[in-house]
């Protein structure tokens, strides 16, 4: 016997059969996996990756950092050529909680040796001002 009076057979009995907040907290967690499934940072926008690579690819890296800003990040490739992490700039908002804006496009772009880029790839692309893709609006429009 334990303690409170119980039998170790009725604790055996409840860890086999779980309780109600248990499948609740199942449910919540599949609920939550699958709204996360479908939110667009997610998925893969096919639609702005070719609007993306239409735009850009063949471009030297200095028209596209003149045009869209700057490059985050910059890592040299033995082969001679560079990857480059690119981050859509927000511009201003307002101060506080509500003025977050998470309207972002990252992009990583493969530059080759002679300064082209060769490639372009979106790796984040939040939901923009007016579509599901900021990369398509920055993009589609210039």
């Amino acid at each position: 016997m334990l303690r409170t009076g119980r039998t170790l057979r009725h604790h055996r009995d409840l860890l086999r059969e779980p309780s109600l907040p248990v499948n609740r907290i199942i449910a919540f967690t599949l609920s939550l996996a699958a709204v996360l499934a479908g939110c667009s940072v997610f998925k893969s926008n096919e639609e702005a990756q070719a609007i993306l690579t239409q735009r850009v690819a063949g471009l030297t890296a200095g028209q596209f950092f003149d045009t869209y800003g700057r490059a985050k990040k910059r890592y040299e490739l033995a082969n001679g050529s560079v990857e480059y992490y690119w981050e859509s700039e927000i511009g201003s908002v307002q101060a506080g909680p509500a003025g977050l804006d998470e309207r972002v496009c990252k992009l990583n772009l493969l530059v080759t040796r002679d300064g082209r880029i060769d490639s372009a790839t979106i790796a984040q692309d939040n939901p923009g001002r007016k579509s599901t893709s900021r990369c398509g609006e920055l993009f589609k429009g210039k």
